[in-house]
C-alpha cells in the first residue's frame, strides 16, 4: 500500500464496505439476535482483524439546557452485550466478500422497546484506516 493509499484509507476512501442483515428486527427477551455481516473489499488488499457486533440500549432523558434555556432530549447509549468474531488479519481483496454469521443473546432483564428505551444493533469491522460500521434499530419485546 502506497503513501497516498494510506492517506485515503485514513479518511475512508477505498475502504471496504460493510452491510448486515437480521433474521428479524423484533426480538423477544431471552432469545437471540441473529444475522449475517458482509464485508466487500475496497480498492486494495486489506487485513481484517475482527468483526464486532454490539447490542446498544439507548435511553432518552429530558434535561434542562442552560445554554438553550429549554428542556432537550439527551440520548445516553450503553452497550449491553457484544461479541467479537476474530479474523486474525485475513486479507480481503478488492471486490471480494467476507461473510460472518452472528448470534447475540438478549437478556431476559433487557428493557422493552418504547419511550424512553430504544435498542440498536451495531456491527463494525477493525481494519487499517477508518473502520466501517453500520447501525440498525431493533425492537425488544
Amino acid at each position: 500500500m502506497g503513501f497516498f493509499d494510506k492517506l485515503k484509507s485514513m479518511v475512508g476512501i477505498g475502504q471496504p464496505k460493510l452491510e448486515f442483515t437480521l433474521e428479524s428486527s423484533q426480538i423477544k427477551r431471552g432469545n437471540s439476535i441473529k444475522g449475517k455481516a458482509v464485508l466487500t473489499g475496497g480498492s486494495g488488499d486489506t487485513p481484517v482483524k475482527f468483526f464486532l457486533v454490539e447490542h446498544v440500549e439507548v435511553l432518552t432523558r429530558r434535561e434542562w439546557s442552560d445554554a438553550l434555556k429549554k428542556t432537550v432530549d439527551k440520548k445516553v447509549k450503553n452497550t449491553i452485550n457484544k461479541v467479537q468474531i476474530d479474523k486474525n488479519d485475513q486479507l480481503i481483496k478488492p471486490g471480494e466478500t467476507m461473510e460472518v454469521d452472528f448470534e447475540l443473546p438478549v437478556s431476559t432483564a433487557a428493557m422493552n422497546s418504547g419511550h424512553p428505551y430504544a435498542h440498536e444493533l451495531k456491527v463494525s469491522v477493525d481494519v487499517p484506516g477508518l473502520d466501517p460500521s453500520k447501525t440498525k434499530e431493533i425492537f425488544i419485546l
